[in-house]
């Protein structure tokens, strides 16, 4: 009995602790600036610097990019207690052919082991052209699966489940970096997002 009473006592000081955490990240699913300039230059640093991380550390990624349909580039706090978690965030969905951008807000939600916060920025490469527009108009989802984010500088991979998979019939490529290292955990990941508009 005590062990039973032990266990609900941690799973609720858990879930107390993700509701905490979701609140906190609600603030960080909005593109930061105090204007519409600031925002786009938020945005603008996050696609420069992300691509910069990622061609680094998987140099095929530029080409998948270059014969893409389109591309999103996400910015994502993540926190994570046992058992469960959940993020927030912000990005772009870029169309290759027109260069036309639509700005997005990202909510994920993770289960897995673990506890701790992290940043984690997502890119997601569509190879096929009503999936893309599916995601840019938040009608879209993803199972991320398992996990494996590369630490940034370092040389290879990084990603989730289908990083790197041409021929994957999903009509998407993941890839996942991080600013912090290895991710700890295997997670199975979904991520939703919907498009926002930027200040007046």
């Amino acid at each position: 009995m005590f062990t039973i009473n032990f266990s609900l006592k941690k799973l609720t000081l858990a879930t107390l602790i993700l509701v905490i955490g979701i609140t906190g990240l609600t603030a960080c699913s909005t593109v930061p600036g105090e204007t519409k300039a600031e925002q786009i230059q938020t945005i603008d640093e996050l696609v420069d610097n992300t691509l910069t991380d990622l061609y680094q550390q998987n140099p095929q990624a530029r080409a998948q990019i270059k014969n893409s349909v389109g591309y999103a580039i996400m910015n994502n706090k993540i926190t994570k207690i046992p058992v469960v978690g959940a993020g927030a965030g912000y990005g772009v969905a870029i169309n290759n052919k027109s260069q036309k951008r639509q700005y997005i807000q990202m909510v994920r939600f993770d289960v897995g082991g673990g506890w701790g916060a992290r940043s984690v920025r997502p890119v997601i490469i569509f190879t096929d052209k009503q999936v893309f527009n599916d995601f840019i108009d938040g009608m879209w989802s993803a199972n991320a699966g398992a996990e494996a984010a590369a630490k940034v500088g370092d040389v290879g991979a990084s990603g989730g489940a289908g990083s790197g998979d041409v021929g994957n019939d999903k009509g998407y490529i993941t890839h996942m970096i991080t600013d912090k290292g290895v991710s700890a955990t295997v997670t199975a990941g979904i991520i939703r997002v919907k498009p926002i508009t930027l200040k007046k």
